[in-house]
């Protein structure tokens, strides 16, 4: 029976979960902050194929609006959006600040705080939560939700 017992506890050390080394999270981390600024400078430079290397095919786009008192919900697959910024005539910005990530294995989400100028002017402002996963080693775009906010903008910090 001892010899059992003793295997068995073997076999849970084994198969507990290993803690990851801080400097290994905050490494892939940053490989996930790099993807998203690498889909962002694409969105800034209206270039679809550098938005669509950075994302998975399917995926979504959500956006929230209050309007009238209610909030107002739209969803998209991120490649109409892509097309639709690419095409756009004005010259678009949309800076990103304070991010938040959150990781654990393949799956990641950033949360930041966005303007969106249009030539220069900011359009409206709110919250963007990019959800990513890592294939094949690389950490693609998933999805993105933002709020769209028109009033009480307090734009990006000063740097």
């Amino acid at each position: 029976m001892r010899g059992l017992s003793a295997l068995a506890a073997i076999a849970l050390l084994f198969a507990a979960p290993a803690h990851a080394n801080p400097a290994d999270e905050g490494a892939e981390q940053a490989r996930v902050i790099e993807a998203v600024q690498a889909f962002m400078a694409g969105f800034n430079a209206k270039d679809t194929e550098a938005m669509a290397t950075h994302s998975i095919d399917c995926a979504t786009v959500t956006v929230i609006e209050e309007q009238d008192g209610e909030d107002r919900l739209r969803t998209q697959p991120l490649e109409v959006l892509i097309a639709g910024i690419s095409a756009a005539d004005a010259d678009i910005e949309e800076p990103i600040w304070d991010m938040t990530v959150m990781q654990q294995g393949p799956v990641a989400t950033v949360v930041a705080n966005f303007d969106f100028l249009i030539d220069g002017m900011r359009s409206h402002c709110g919250t963007n939560v990019f959800n990513l996963v890592r294939v094949d080693g690389e950490w693609k775009i998933a999805g993105i939700a933002y709020s769209h906010i028109e009033e009480g903008c307090l734009g990006a910090p000063e740097e």
